[in-house]
């Protein structure tokens, strides 16, 4: 089986996160953000911490807080209590935060899929967890 092109993953990607950014208002946040969780779960699995909702004995458990960390960065998106998205871009030095900034949540996502972009270049596995996650 041939591995796809690079660019076909990067404009398949960027054009997976840009539909799911259009469709990030309230009623479809929650489908947006399992979706970005899964595939950065698959793209960088040691990096991703996510926080649930709900009840523990309930069916659905909606992701409350997905955070994600490469070298340089941490992103975090967080769903308030109201429905809406608050996004964070942390800037780290040795694993520090030295400086927190409040974004859009398309800049936020933007940032990570910039990220996620530079680290596939230096990593086979994640081009392939990527690619398989966008691609099919």
């Amino acid at each position: 089986m041939a591995v796809p092109d690079f660019d076909d993953f990067d404009q398949a990607l960027q054009l997976d996160v840009l539909a799911a950014s259009l469709r990030s208002d309230t009623a479809q946040s929650k489908d947006m953000l399992e979706q970005l969780a899964k595939m950065l779960q698959a793209a960088v699995p040691d990096g991703v911490t996510i926080s649930r909702g709900g009840w523990f004995m309930s069916k659905e458990r909606p992701i409350e807080e997905l955070n994600v960390k490469f070298d340089d960065f941490q992103f975090q998106i967080v769903r308030q209590k109201h429905g809406s998205m608050v996004a964070r871009s942390m800037k780290l030095v040795r694993g520090v935060v030295l400086k927190t900034n409040e974004v859009s949540v398309e800049k936020c996502i933007e940032d990570i899929l910039a990220n996620l972009k530079e680290l596939s270049e230096k990593n086979a596995q994640t081009r392939r967890a990527l690619n398989k996650f966008v691609l099919g």
